[in-house]
This record gives C-alpha cells, structure tokens and sequence, in this order.
C-alpha cells in the first residue's frame, strides 16, 4: 500500500473531495465506502507523472474498476469506467476510493453502515432486474415473425412523422440506386422541419436525423459525381431552411452542413463543373443563414473555369454595391462610429470575394491596389497590412498600420499591428507611448514590464523610469481619486484608503519582497486579497508569521462572503496552519471552532 505524506493526505479531505464531486456525488460516495462496496485495495504502480496510486472494484449498479492518484503537482486525479467519470467528473466511486485510502493511512475513517450497505445492494439488485427485463424483452422481438413486426413497425410510423421520414429514406437508399429523383424526394422528406421552428432539443434530434443523409449520398460519389453534386444543392438549402430558426447551441446542424459542404466539394473534384455553376453556387452561399461556406476550398475543388468566373461575378458584384453605397465619409482621418449592420456584413462579404479573385492570379501587387482603393472598415487595413508584411514591404506595412490606427483609433488590433511596426522597425520612442497608455489604462505587472522593456529600448534610464512608474501608481492612490472611490464604494468603507494593489504588484513582480510587504502593511493602505495571497506565497520560510498575517486578511474577507461549504475559506486555514508553529497552530484553531460555531460545515472540515 503506497504511503502518503501529510501533504498529499490532505488531497483526501473531506473538503477536498466535495470539491472535487460536488456535495451530492461526494455524499453518494461516502455512503459507497461504508456499504462494503469496495473489493479488497490494490496498490497500483505509479505511471509517469503519478507519485502514488491506488485501484480497486467499486461495486455498484455493476462493478466498475476505479483507479487514484497523486500527481506530480501534489494533487488528486482519479479515472472510473463509469458513464459519470467518462464525462470527465469525479465519480462516486473515486470518492469512496479516496475515502478509502485515507482510512488505509490512518486518516480519518467513516465508520461501517448497514443500512448504507442494504441500499447499495438494493440499488444494484434493481439495476440487474432491469438488466434482464431488457434482455427478455430483446428475446421477444427476436422470436417475432417478421410479418408481425412489419405490421407493428408500420402503425407506429403512421402515427410518428419523424419515424415515417426515416422510413422513406430508409426505403430511398435501397430502391434509388440509379434514381437521383427518388433520392432527392427522401432527403426532402427527411429534412422536413415540423412545425414553426426547431429548439435546442429538436435541433439535437433534427441534426440526428440529417446526419443520415450525406451517408445516404456518399455512394454516388463513385457512381455519379454531377448528380451528386445536384444532390448535395438540394440538401443543403433543405438544411437551410431549417438552420433560419434553429437554436443550434450545440452545433450538431452546422456539423451537418459542414460535412455536406465537403461532399460537395469531393463532388466537383471527381467532375469539374462549367463555368455557368459559379452562378448557383453564388446562390447558395446567399441562402447560407450563417456564412459556413469555405470557398478557397470550393474554389480548389472546382477548377480555373469555375475560378474564371467567381473572380468576374465577384468584380461585377462589388462594383455595383460601391455605385449603389457610395462612401458617405471619405477618409479624412478623423474618428467614424463604429457600426456593424446588414449593409456592412455584406460589404464585407463582397469585397472578400473581390479580393479572393484577384488573389488567385498570383499578383501581390494587383491586389495591394484593389485592397487599397476599399479601404474603410478596420479588418481592411489589418488585411492590407498582413498583405505588405509578408511581401517584406515594411515601409508600406508601417504606413497603413498607422492609416488604420487613426482611422480606427479604439480597435486593439490595428494598435497591436502598428506597435508591431514600430518595434521592428525601431521606432522604439513611438513603441513606449503606446506600451506606456495601455498601462496607464490596465496598470497590471505584465503592462509594467512591457514598458520597462519599451523604456529601455528608447534609452530611457531605467532606475528614473521606473520611479516615475511607481510615483505616478502612488498618484492614483490619493484619497479622492477615482480608483479610491470605486474601491470606497464596493467596499462600504468611509475612511480615506490608499488602495496601493498595483504597486505591490509591480513590487512583487520586480522581486522586490520586503517593499511590497512594508508597502502591504502600511496603516492606512488597502490591497487587493489575491495580491496579498500571491505576497504570501512568495515570502520566504523565515517569514512565515508575515505570511500568515497576509493570509488571516484575505481569509477575513473571504469568510465574509462565503457560503456553505467553506471551501474557499477551508483552502486559507490549511495555508496558514502549514505555516504556524504547532502550539499557535492548536489555539488558532481552536479560536476558529469557537468562533465560527453555528457554521457547522465549517467548523467540520478544519483540519
């Protein structure tokens, strides 16, 4: 049996393993431990990554082999053949496992429970009646004539459409192997939306439905590659019609599609279309309800004829919308309100396909110009610039970088690409006005490095600098300021704080320990609870009554918040109790049992 240490033991808690499962599966498996469920325990070698593990049969509904372990992290992980655990949950079983363990180890031990145990058994008992019911039943239908079952089979489907459907396609696929037309009415048929619309639990079972379908067509691939591409047309725009008001959270209808889209694709790759279906597929994409078209890959399946003609549907089309829409707001610079409507949803659908012709003819240049002379939305200068930067064009890529950004001054990926510009080409005193307004907006430590770096690189003096940081975080602080108001505000208090969390932050993140303590400490100061966690965490054994004083705030303001079962709360105790000396230890505790009595679950998972 592999031996724990006292660290790892504390994985098998009771708080622990409520974590783990969540209170009612935790509770199923105390009850599996004490019912005498588990077969005897096996010690099992641990795997890479594994420091410890132990297996067993958990018997239950049936028997099931469950498998624990200590991992390299010092943390519990488990895997159970159950259908829970195989959802990825921590199951019953492992938690009557790790229960079990525990008790091995000499940690606490639920005591034997009879009546436990008789439901279990019960439980099991039931699950293997209906077990056999099951099979006697399947026995029955094997032992029926096949008239019989017909007859019985037919009623149903009189009296269940979606059953009927599957019926019709079932009888299509068997007697339309050289009828497309009788293909096409079973796949109309299966289909079919009933009724206004379809929920997300009809959309889970239309999609069910309709994933027969592109088996049903696939054979034709060999057989007639321009019927099935006729085919798979007609089951798409069937699919819809029904996509238009679907509620298809899980995506199962769109995976339908997909898989129909690729048919199709295959289809024009076995017999390449004439140039005259451009004109249907465009079409179909405008009956597309949610744009799932990939039609570089369309393109590369049907071959240049088909290209020829997308490239001059798609040039005509885009020269049309821009006589029909001309720009109301030529470029000047200034700022324009960001608007996404129908009108520049299909704009940009236009100019894609516009820009994806000229694309394929292999001229980078030609279609720099095109890019340029459309210019408007924010996507098209970050697709101008991504153009230019890979044709090593770096003066033009800076260029538009900063057309984008100043036309465009509030999108975060033109200021992403123009910073990157800027650091490549060595505008680096640009680069840390950038760098230094982002963190002058999210003062977080990663903000604060970065303009360190910037800073450097535009040879600033680094100590300077970086005081001027830290007086102008200590600015902020002020009572009064804003940042002090919000924090005031949240918190119910009416005294005048210095909230110093970035500075103790940025402190923490220059390694500067003893600073961010004095600075965490100082009367008056207010920090943010996971800062002081993470501050106490990184100070040093020598410094474990600092870190537990950090650590008693944070657990004060969690405790005020929490709720049954504590475990947050519970997490800061084991904290700080690894940290005190044993006689402190026993009289903290024991203040907290005395303090927090009537919060019974509390109180119960101290260590």
């Amino acid at each position: 049996m592999p031996v724990l240490s006292p660290s790892w033991l504390s994985c098998l808690s009771d708080a622990a393993l409520q974590r783990m499962s969540g209170s009612a599966v935790f509770g199923r498996g105390r009850t599996y431990a004490v019912s005498g469920a588990i077969e005897t325990l096996e010690a099992s070698a641990p795997r890479p990554g594994e420091q410890a593990a132990l297996a067993a049969v958990v018997h239950g509904t049936q028997a099931y082999r469950v498998r624990v372990w200590i991992d390299a992290d010092d943390e519990l992980d488990g895997a159970c053949n159950c259908p829970h655990a195989q959802e990825g949950n921590f199951c019953k079983h492992l938690v009557a496992l790790s229960l079990a363990w525990r008790a091995e180890q000499g940690g606490e031990a639920a005591p034997s429970d009879p009546e436990a145990a008789r439901k279990v058994t019960a439980a099991a008992k039931r699950a293997h009646t209906q077990a056999e019911r099951r099979e006697a039943l399947h026995r029955f239908v094997g032992q029926q004539t096949a008239r019989d079952l017909a007859e019985r089979l037919w009623s149903w489907a009189e009296r269940d459409s979606d059953l009927m459907a599957d019926l019709k396609a079932w009888a299509a696929e068997q007697q339309a192997e050289d009828d497309p037309k009788a293909l096409r009415g079973a796949i109309t048929d299966l289909l079919k939306v009933r009724g206004d619309g379809l929920d997300w639990r009809e959309s889970v079972a239309y999609a069910r439905r309709a994933a027969r379908v592109p088996a049903m067509l696939r054979p034709w691939l060999g057989r007639d590659p321009d019927a099935l591409r006729d085919l798979c047309e007609h089951a798409l725009r069937r699919l819809y019609k029904a996509a238009a008001d679907a509620d298809d959270s899980d995506g199962e209808i769109g995976g339908v599609m997909e898989d129909m889209m690729a048919l199709l694709a295959a289809a024009l790759r076995a017999a390449p279309p004439p140039a005259a279906w451009a004109d249907r597929w465009f079409a179909l994409m405008d009956e597309d309800p949610w744009g799932l078209w990939d039609e570089s890959a369309i393109l590369d399946a049907a071959g240049p004829t088909v290209c020829a003609r997308h490239a001059e549907r798609a040039r005509r089309d885009w020269e049309e919308w821009l006589r029909s829409h001309p720009p109301a707001e030529p470029y000047t610079g200034r700022v324009r309100r960001m608007v996404v409507d129908r009108d520049t949803l299909r704009r940009s659908e236009l100019r894609r396909r516009h820009l994806e012709g000229i694309r394929r003819q292999g001229d980078p240049r030609a279609l720099r110009d095109a890019m340029v002379a459309s210019l408007d939305e924010a996507w098209d200068f970050l697709e101008l610039v991504a153009l230019c930067e890979d044709q090593n064009w770096h003066r033009e890529a800076l260029q538009w970088a900063q057309a984008g950004a100043s036309r465009h001054p509030r999108d975060q990926r033109l200021e992403d690409a123009l910073l990157r510009c800027y650091e490549r080409d060595g505008w680096d005193e640009e680069a840390l006005a950038i760098h230094r307004r982002r963190m002058e907006q999210y003062p977080s430590p990663m903000a604060y490095a970065k303009v360190l770096e910037a800073a450097k690189r535009a040879g600033c003096d680094p100590a300077a600098y970086r005081a001027e940081l830290f007086a102008w975080a200590e600015s902020r602080e002020a009572p009064g300021t804003p940042a002090v108001r919000k924090a005031a505000s949240g918190s119910g208090s009416v005294a005048p704080e210095r909230i110093v969390t970035v500075r103790v932050q940025w402190l923490i993140a220059d390694g500067d320990l003893d600073a961010a303590l004095a600075l965490a400490r100082k009367t008056g100061a207010r920090c943010d609870p996971q800062v002081l966690e993470t501050l106490a965490q990184q100070l040093p054994a020598g410094q474990d009554a600092q870190a537990v004083e950090l650590l008693q705030r944070v657990f004060t303001h969690a405790m005020a918040v929490a709720s049954s079962p504590y475990a947050r709360p519970l997490e800061l105790v084991r904290a700080m109790v690894a940290r005190m000396p044993p006689d402190v230890r026993s009289r903290w505790l024991a203040s907290l049992s005395a303090e927090y009595k009537p919060k019974r679950n509390f109180v119960a998972g101290l260590p």
